[in-house]
């Protein structure tokens, strides 16, 4: 693929409070909401929570910011800044005044998901109920039978198979009992 058809990403400055929601999980869903964005819009929050065994964990590469793929329209933006969620996107100030938007390659965010992917798979340990959330398998459920290096042995159950996958440790997310 031709680098230029790759998505570029606005960079979007969070308040207080927008970090809160972010660390909620809802801030994706406020984000497309207000900013009348499809569920195929390109959106990244790069916060995690979960909840297992009864302890909640929270996880963040980049605190006080969230991404939105480019091309969204000037009045979704200003409806996005007018929340109490968005303080602004960020914008370079120039000479004459206009202010084009910052962007960040689609690499880079790609390693941001990564990197809290990373974070996440660290957590993981023999018994652990998991759900896949990148890849081939996404969505199948699973149980962790082994962990090593960077890499989990998931114990797959379906109706008529029963299969054990090796999988990257960061495309596994731990599933609560009552999820």
């Amino acid at each position: 693929m031709d680098r230029r058809d790759e998505t570029a990403w606005l960079i979007v400055e969070l308040t207080p409070q927008g970090e809160r929601v972010a660390e909620e999980g809802l801030l994706e869903e406020i984000m497309r909401d207000y900013g009348d964005l499809d569920s195929t819009h390109p959106v990244f929050v790069p916060y995690l929570t979960y909840t297992y065994g009864g302890n909640r964990s929270l996880f963040s590469v980049m605190e006080g910011y969230a991404f939105i793929g480019a091309g969204i329209e000037d009045y979704a933006r200003r409806d996005l800044t007018n929340t109490p969620y968005i303080k602004r996107f960020l914008s370079r100030h120039t000479r004459d005044h206009l202010q084009p938007l910052d962007t960040i390659s689609d690499e880079a965010v790609e390693d941001l998901k990564k990197r809290l992917g990373e974070l996440v798979g660290v957590e993981m340990k023999e018994g652990m109920k998991v759900r896949v959330c990148e890849g081939s398998f996404i969505g199948l459920q699973g149980v962790v039978v082994g962990v090593g290096g960077e890499s989990a042995t998931v114990l797959v159950e379906l109706r008529s198979l029963r299969a054990l996958r090796k999988m990257p440790r960061f495309m596994l997310r731990p599933q609560d009992d009552n999820e």
